[in-house]
């Protein structure tokens, strides 16, 4: 007798593999996501600065930015002064920074009218780095530099300083 069809056990070890193929698959995307948002939220960032900067220049006025573990606040305003209109963006991770007292509840950066950033910390820069650091992201830190600001990324593992990004 020649019979045509599956076996029920064939049928439930195909049901298996693509169970475990779907599983595979929601976790990459899951990581594809996290990975997606914190590239966009650098990449944004990184967009505020090189804005805030070329406005100084532009304007010939210093401009400030602020940024807090969750708040990132540019004020078209000179340095010296919280008043003025701003831009405030609500972080939707959170940061850390060095080049600043590791104390201090926010960062500023101050652009003076030439476009160059004043640093008073030791190492000639600050680092901003977005927060839970993913791995697989191409960007997740900024590094301000007094004449120029690169995006980076935070070696595995690292603390948030210039020494442990690879400037990209």
């Amino acid at each position: 007798m020649n019979r045509r069809g599956f076996t029920l056990i064939e049928l439930l070890i195909v049901i298996v593999v693509a169970g475990i193929l779907l599983s595979i698959a929601v976790l990459n995307f899951a990581e594809y996501l996290r990975k997606g948002a914190v590239e966009r939220q650098t990449k944004e960032m990184y967009s505020d600065l090189m804005a805030a900067r070329t406005a100084a220049v532009t304007q010939r006025s210093p401009k400030r930015v602020i940024i807090t573990p969750t708040v990132f606040r540019s004020i078209s305003s000179s340095i010296g002064s919280s008043i003025g209109l701003s831009t405030t963006k609500v972080l939707s991770h959170p940061v850390t920074w060095s080049g600043k007292s590791a104390s201090d509840t926010e960062v500023e950066i101050d652009f003076d009218e030439r476009g160059t950033f004043n640093i008073d910390a030791g190492n000639g820069n600050t680092t901003i780095c977005i927060e839970p650091s993913v791995q697989s992201a191409q960007y997740d830190s900024i590094v301000v530099y007094s004449t120029r600001i690169h995006l980076g990324k935070v070696a595995f593992g690292g603390a948030c300083n210039s020494d442990n990004v690879t400037v990209k």
